[in-house]
């Protein structure tokens, strides 16, 4: 008698399988198969199962068992509404007087709904409960009739089907198995590996936090970038400021490297790596003055080559990676544009360059040269434009300019110091823009100083103390000039008004104790 279930589910199985269904789970110890079809934004799902079920408790249980997987497996099915049907194929129905109650609809009112219907195909009602599945479905069913055949031309037919569904599941178990077997994960241990070497490189040389010790290595520094030092473009991704910044960067490599070697190959990772990577520090120059460096725009540019792996293969993206990764994405995102000492720069542009040089590489096996050929050029053209914004943009960028005059200072080059600061005090006053004029001022004051001209500097000190944003440095140099010239009155009430704006400015104090003695 279970020959016959069996063939009934069979004939079943194969008409659901020409009619756009997909085998997504089967159970080889009982029989049982899932089929999906995606149509419309809903996801319908199929069960079938030959089983002889002698009381109704049991048909009951199992029609609950199957309610909670579907529930539970709601997430994975493809639509965003779900209709599901169960199918018995059973020669003699169950033991029991409401057991028909069964077949009423099961309807789930979970985030993602769902409604299921039960149809048991006995011998008895087996014509009646196909047409109310066709009616239900508005699929093309139909049975032979089983008497019609001897046993063995049943087995045969059902070898067949089995045979050829269970064909198309394998193949596509394999295609999908194909995809993450493009390269076996080795330039992500081997950038992992110079990360952490340089990171120990920098804390030998003066700590990862130290500012001398960054730009000598090779951090994004936009005054050295405009003088030259394009490379810094590059040597920036293998630089990290602090430890947790290290780690969670190669945490997030691991997990990404990973992939994208699997999917993209060897090769295809390390151009989408460092091309993304480059992408996101030109960004970053174009966008923030800040001295800045780390794998996040490297990394970022794998983000956008998943991003872009998932439009190709949108089920496969979905099944195995899809949701995690857009959280994980958009979480990173929301960090970043959340915390303003987080180089959002580097990583959207980071994100966009590896999205689209992974669409101009392609994964293997796949081509469409025309957009391939667009996404290169759309690449140079995104690289170029933010280059050329980027240059004119510190070029007229007032805190680039006070960048620039620090350098000067810190290389005794007075002069150009000083005709820097005077060039953006200049603009600052034809703006009516206070912002950065009291550190202009100070810094011409030093450079002032270090030439003898006490008298200019004294009047750049005296102005920059009418200024909100003025710095303890300020007062101090300025009583200094007037100890110096014996006018210690003068001295006592800088100083005085230095401690009340910074009181707890330690050279301030020190200055306040030397100047009781006179």
């Amino acid at each position: 008698m279970y020959l016959n279930d069996l063939y009934l589910e069979y004939q079943l199985a194969y008409q659901l399988f020409q009619q756009g269904f997909e085998l997504i789970n089967k159970n080889e110890e009982t029989d049982e198969l899932w089929f999906e079809r995606f149509q419309n934004n809903t996801s319908f799902i199929i069960r079938l199962l030959p089983k002889r079920f002698d009381w109704q408790n049991q048909l009951k249980q199992d029609v609950t068992s199957t309610y909670q997987r579907i529930h539970q497996m709601r997430k994975s099915f493809k639509g965003k509404h779900i209709e599901a049907i169960t199918v018995y194929t059973s020669s003699e129905e169950p033991i029991g007087d409401d057991w028909q109650t069964l077949k009423k609809p099961i309807t789930s009112n979970a985030k993602k709904p769902f409604t299921m219907n039960v149809y048991f195909l006995h011998e008895t009602e087996r014509s009646d409960e196909i047409e109310r599945l066709r009616e239900k479905t508005g699929l093309d069913l139909s049975l032979e009739e089983i008497d019609e055949l001897d046993n063995e031309e049943k087995e045969r037919k059902v070898a067949y089907f089995k045979q050829t569904i269970l064909q198309d599941f394998n193949n596509r178990i394999e295609k999908r198995r194909k995809v993450f077997s493009n390269g076996k994960p080795l330039f992500t241990y081997i950038l992992i590996a110079l990360n952490i070497f340089f990171f120990l490189q920098q804390i030998n040389n003066g700590g990862s936090e130290n500012i001398d010790t960054l730009i000598d290595m090779g951090a994004k520094y936009n005054p050295l970038i405009m003088e030259g030092e394009w490379w810094r473009l590059f040597t920036s991704m293998f630089l990290h400021i602090g430890f947790v910044h290290i780690l969670m960067n190669m945490v997030a490599l691991f997990y990404l490297g990973t992939a994208i070697e699997r999917i993209f190959g060897r090769t295809r990772f390390l151009v989408i790596y460092f091309l993304g990577g480059i992408a996101g520090s030109i960004a970053s120059f174009a966008t923030s003055i800040s001295i800045s460096a780390g794998a996040s725009g490297a990394i970022f540019g794998l983000f956008g080559a998943l991003l872009f792996f998932g439009l190709i293969y949108k089920d496969v993206f979905k099944d195995t990676m899809g949701m995690n990764i857009i959280f994980i994405l958009v979480l990173n995102l929301v960090i970043g544009f959340s915390i303003p000492e987080i180089d959002m720069g580097a990583h959207l542009g980071g994100l966009l360059g590896g999205f689209l040089i992974a669409a101009c590489l392609h994964v293997p096996s796949k081509k469409n040269g025309k957009y391939q050929l667009g996404a290169i050029i759309a690449f140079i053209v995104l690289c170029a434009g933010l280059l050329m914004y980027g240059i004119d943009n510190n070029a007229s960028s007032l805190e680039f300019k006070l960048i620039e005059v620090e350098e000067k200072l810190t290389d005794n080059q007075f002069e150009e110091a000083i005709e820097i600061s005077t060039d953006a005090l200049n603009e600052l006053k034809s703006n009516k823009d206070n912002k950065l004029m009291a550190y202009f001022l100070f810094h011409r004051s030093y450079a002032y100083i270090q030439q003898g001209e006490i008298e200019l500097a004294q009047a750049d000190l005296e102005e920059s103390l009418g200024y909100e944003e003025t710095i303890p440095e300020a007062y101090n140099n300025l009583t200094i000039i007037y100890a110096n010239n014996f006018e210690f009155d003068k001295a006592r009430e800088v100083i005085g008004e230095g401690l009340e704006r910074f009181p707890d400015n330690q050279e301030l104090l020190d200055l306040q104790q030397d100047l009781s003695n006179y």
